[in-house]
């Protein structure tokens, strides 16, 4: 019993020839797509395959073309089989390797007998030089085909990056809004976050940091401080001196933050910033007393932000300096406790009016 392939995705057309073919003694295989259909072809070796040319996917052309090339398939007769003829489809079918063309629908009296001409040796030709002229075309379709496929993984690739950006920052805003929330119940640390990060980014964009690097010092800014959300709160306001084991605990405040963020892996370089937003150039900082080869220049411009703004803010335990104050403070720290070349830049930036930061931190409460 001869094997027939009949690759077909319309249901109706695949039960009208299974009923002719298997009535006349075939054996019929069938699959459902271009894909499908050359997996069975080469697994069946069939006696003849039947092929719809507007299959789902991979289309009967390329599926045919693929087919012939198996040694073992070069031989067997492919019929190229569609509903929607129109000029120049025998010639693409012919050029892809198709053996014969039938039109649909399907002629009940005629079909069999049609099939088995080609099963017994018809085959239908063409011209070389028209090959030529329709693998040319159809090698430009497959070209088009192939780039609108990209186009198309691209958009899909943005649209994907988009809600991955869109939920990072609906994770960051929670996080920022809970440790917000937290500074604005106590005189003095309301507004700290979003000061710092105003300071932050402004000496970021003077030292010309790229946009990817300002997009994390700007996450590890809002963020710096959310490890105050498990340090007890009475200690923040506290006046004078804080105990020991309050200031041991206060101290911890930078790597409990890092440790609530590692969850969140798309904060990874913020994370370590945050955790090294305490430590000093020259090694006596905390919470692991870091020393300048290991700090890079987005932590060290948040330390300087930071400590800018807890100077010049009022605290339970000292009043708010000026500015002047402030940057003298800096200078002394220079090298030591903070990046010599970001307090440079600060400095710089202040002189220069284009931060005006009198009104922002200068007199408020603020950590």
């Amino acid at each position: 019993m001869k094997s027939i392939l009949y690759i077909e995705d319309n249901v109706e057309n695949k039960l009208l020839v299974r009923r002719l073919l298997q009535g006349s003694g075939y054996q019929v295989i069938e699959a459902n797509d271009g894909l499908d259909g050359i997996e069975v072809a080469i697994k069946r070796r069939p006696d003849l395959i039947i092929m719809d040319i507007n299959l789902p996917g991979m289309d009967g052309y390329e599926a045919t073309t693929k087919i012939k090339a198996v040694d073992e398939l070069a031989k067997v007769p492919v019929v190229a089989l569609t509903a929607y003829a129109m000029k120049g489809d025998r010639e693409r079918c012919l050029a892809a390797g198709c053996d014969g063309y039938l039109h649909k629908p399907i002629d009940p009296d005629t079909f069999v007998a049609t099939i088995e001409e080609f099963l017994y040796g018809r085959r239908e030709t063409i011209a070389p030089d028209e090959q030529l002229h329709y693998l040319k075309k159809y090698s430009q379709q497959l070209v088009s085909r192939l780039e609108e496929k990209i186009r198309e993984l691209l958009r899909k690739n943005e649209e994907l990056e988009t809600k991955s950006r869109e939920t990072e920052e609906i994770y960051i805003g929670i996080i920022a809004s809970l440790t917000v929330a937290i500074e604005e119940k106590h005189p003095s640390t309301a507004g700290h976050s979003q000061r710092v990060t105003q300071y932050a980014l402004a000496i970021g964009e003077a030292m010309g940091l790229s946009k990817r690097e300002l997009k994390a010092l700007r996450r590890a800014a809002m963020l710096h401080d959310v490890g105050k959300l498990a340090v007890e709160l009475s200690a923040i306001d506290k006046p004078g001196r804080l105990g020991d084991d309050e200031w041991t605990t206060m101290r911890r405040h930078p790597d409990i933050g890092a440790k609530i963020l590692e969850p969140l892996s798309f904060l990874q370089r913020e994370i370590e910033i945050i955790r090294n937003h305490h430590e000093r150039p020259d090694g006596q900082g905390y919470p692991r007393g870091l020393s300048q080869e290991h700090l890079d220049l987005l932590t060290g411009i948040l330390t300087v932000a930071d400590a800018f703004d807890a100077m010049t803010s009022a605290r339970a335990y000292k009043p708010a300096m000026d500015v002047e104050q402030a940057v003298e403070h800096l200078r002394r720290g220079r090298s030591t406790q903070f990046q010599a070349e970001v307090v440079d830049a600060f400095v710089k930036l202040l002189r220069s009016g284009a931060l005006d930061v009198t009104l922002s931190a200068a007199g408020q409460a603020g950590h």
